[in-house]
């Protein structure tokens, strides 16, 4: 119980340094000349998933790449809930799908959706590998780098002088470094209660990444992605969503490159599941927002807490 307190209280330390996160990405945002769906799905992305990849490259070290896949797409997973969370404890309607552009979400949502297939396909061939890295994990890195090179990372192309942004970006520095070091502390806390009995019953690592763990780390996205609603920036929020989840992708290449041959050869069917849900997540946003059908998050929500039935 002891660890459990310490989690909670290092988690709402951190809550506290994602809010300050929203304004000061904010901020700095304005100053480079960034839309609000960049912002959120560069700047803020690349710091509230920073979590995931040293907690990932860690668990791979250590020789436990199923822990390490698992809270990849259990974040993924979870980072389309907030969707859901938002809709009803915030904007309390189901409406944010209709009131980001749909275009841009699209556009997102399609690569993240790409990448996810594109991981899933590796399975059928596990021991394929380049010089010891899987090809399939290669492609997902290509993808991604292309987001970056492309509109991802071109924003407005406003050109600044850096005395306009030493403010601004010093104080993102501060806060970025206050989410990734606490983001660290939740994945400790993390691993202890993963092999640590609670009430008889020890929750094993599988389990820990793609819950508990998985939801420590998403705790970023999760507070961002709020406060930018609440901020009346649904975009952003989006743009956080999406952009964390294909910067978590991405990050599967680090565990490739830490393994000994393809990573797929580490992996069990415990993480074979996590990949289909996130796919089917990401589809079905695609379809509302194609469609502009609000409600989808609900079937997104119903998803996430049925998938959340069948692992326990």
């Amino acid at each position: 119980m002891l660890y459990l307190g310490l989690f909670i209280l290092t988690a709402y330390v951190m809550i506290m340094f994602a809010k300050r996160l929203t304004v000061s990405g904010e901020t700095l945002g304005d100053a480079l000349g960034m839309e609000a769906s960049w912002v959120g799905a560069l700047l803020l992305a690349s710091i509230t998933s920073l979590p995931e990849l040293i907690i990932g490259g860690g668990s791979a070290l250590m020789g436990n790449h199923s822990m390490a896949v698992s809270n990849i797409f259990g974040s993924n997973i979870f980072n389309l809930f907030i969707i859901f969370l938002m809709d009803i404890f915030i904007l309390r309607n189901f409406i944010f799908i209709g009131e980001i552009d749909e275009k841009e979400g699209i556009d997102l949502s399609k690569l993240t959706l790409v990448m996810t297939a594109v991981f899933m396909g590796g399975y059928f061939l596990k021991d394929l590998n380049i010089l010891g890295q899987s090809p399939f994990i290669l492609i997902v890195l290509a993808l991604y780098l292309k987001f970056l090179r492309g509109e991802g990372g071109q924003g407005e192309k406003k050109k600044v002088a850096f005395d306009e942004i030493k403010a601004p970006l010093k104080i993102f520095i501060m806060d970025s470094a206050g989410v990734v070091g606490l983001g660290l502390i939740l994945s400790k806390i993390s691993d202890i209660i993963a092999v640590t009995p609670i009430m008889g019953y020890v929750l094993g690592q599988s389990i820990v990444g793609a819950l508990l763990l998985a939801i420590a780390t998403s705790l970023p996205e999760l507070t961002v992605s709020i406060e930018s609603v609440r901020r009346g920036n649904c975009q952003q929020a989006m743009g956080n969503i999406l952009g964390s989840n294909m910067f978590n992708l991405g990050t599967l290449f680090v565990l490739d490159l830490l393994s000994k041959g393809s990573l797929f050869t580490y992996l069990g069917e415990f993480n074979y599941t996590l990949p289909v849900v996130a796919f089917m997540m990401q589809g079905i946003l695609i379809g509302g927002l194609y469609l502009q059908k609000n409600r989808s998050s609900l079937i997104m929500g119903v998803i996430y807490m049925a998938s959340l039935y069948f692992v326990f």
